[in-house]
């Protein structure tokens, strides 16, 4: 005998199913004659930039209402004035969004002094990541990766933000290499040249700029890939960076040469940091408390936008062969967060700050 819905049963499920459509066409409406200010915090040109620059020009078009999405570079004190403003000074009503790179999502969740970004208050919309590879120079004078211990203390690193090297750093000490920190270096690719001269026996660059850069070092025989970063799947274990796939990560180097993996606070801090940092090269930022509407339609857009044709062209051109990361991959970002404990968080604050005088809040 078929059971009978209650009658209050029957009546909530209505109302359910007459809140979900209505909540349906309120998302089809929201952005209909709206504008979207996309803040990028950084210059014009950079990889960041650029993201953003790709996301605005084709979300829009699959956004209910198809808003034109405007980017707009808010430039200043290394990403904080673009931060601080998406943080405290627009509405929060689904019609600014922000473009932040994967190390100034780093910088806001370690409380990164006069960054007024928080990270639990956003709700990531669309992210992309980028690998990271570590060489090393022929003259640091070991044959092979699995000997990096044997050149303890004679190895330099050139440093320009730290807490931009923050996942290549945490590597280094994650081996207790016993390294030399050299400040002074205005960006990557500074060190880059500065290793190409001789001049710093480690150096870490995205993938993309390793192949292109570094790998014409290799095969000359003057430097040799350590490890790449790698990347940390939802649970907790390293994924192999995919432009490189044959190339060991940080974790399986310390497993080879110690015959165990990495263990304890240092290890937890990687598997935060490189999340933060590798899987979000670029992440669009909403609001976390827009109306549900908005982020209804953005999730719908977002959704169209990857499986367009033309966008999916432009973004293997762009984003140099990883894939765009949306729907429920975005968990991980916040899930790396909320695993941190605050030993982990004390170490890394306490690492950038006492060897670089990094300020935190």
């Amino acid at each position: 005998m078929p059971k009978i819905r209650p009658l209050t049963a029957l009546a909530a499920g209505l109302a359910f199913a007459t809140a979900s459509l209505a909540g349906t066409a309120q998302a089809a409406d929201y952005y209909d004659g709206k504008n979207i200010r996309m803040i990028i915090p950084f210059s014009p040109g950079g990889g960041t930039d650029t993201f953003g620059r790709l996301i605005s020009q084709y979300l829009g078009r699959h956004i209910p209402g198809e808003p034109t999405i405007v980017a707009e570079n808010v430039t200043g004190a290394g990403g904080l004035l673009g931060s601080n403003e998406f943080a405290e000074r627009v509405d929060q009503d689904g019609t600014t969004l922000m473009t932040a790179s994967g190390h100034l999502n780093l910088r806001a969740f370690l409380g990164l002094k006069g960054l007024r970004l928080d990270l639990n208050e956003l709700e990531p919309v669309v992210a992309s990541p980028m690998g990271h590879v570590t060489a090393i120079s022929t003259e640091a004078g070991i044959d092979d990766s699995s000997e990096l211990l044997e050149a303890r203390g004679r190895l330099t690193k050139g440093i320009t933000d730290p807490v931009g090297l923050l996942e290549s750093l945490v590597a280094l000490e994650m081996f207790d290499l016993e390294y030399r920190a050299v400040p002074g270096y205005g960006g990557r690719g500074d060190t880059r040249i500065a290793f190409e001269r001789g001049e710093l026996m480690i150096n870490t660059q995205s993938t993309p700029a390793y192949l292109n850069s570094v790998q014409p070092l290799v095969d000359e025989g003057r430097a040799m890939p350590l490890y790449a970063i790698g990347f940390i799947d939802a649970d907790g274990n390293p994924v192999r960076d995919p432009a490189v796939p044959d190339m060991i990560t940080a974790p399986e180097l310390y497993e080879q040469i110690h015959g165990e993996m990495p263990s304890g606070t240092i290890w937890e801090a990687f598997k935060v940091t490189v999340p933060l940092v590798q899987n979000t090269r670029g992440t669009v930022w909403a609001h976390g408390d827009i109306p549900e509407e908005a982020m209804a339609a953005l999730r719908t857009g977002v959704e169209g936008m990857v499986n367009d044709p033309e966008f999916q062209a432009a973004a293997a051109n762009i984003l140099e062969g990883y894939e765009i990361m949306w729907g429920d991959d975005l968990g991980q970002i916040k899930a790396s967060m909320e695993a941190a404990s605050p030993e982990v968080l004390d170490f890394l604050r306490d690492m950038l700050n006492e060897r670089f005088g990094t300020e935190f809040d």
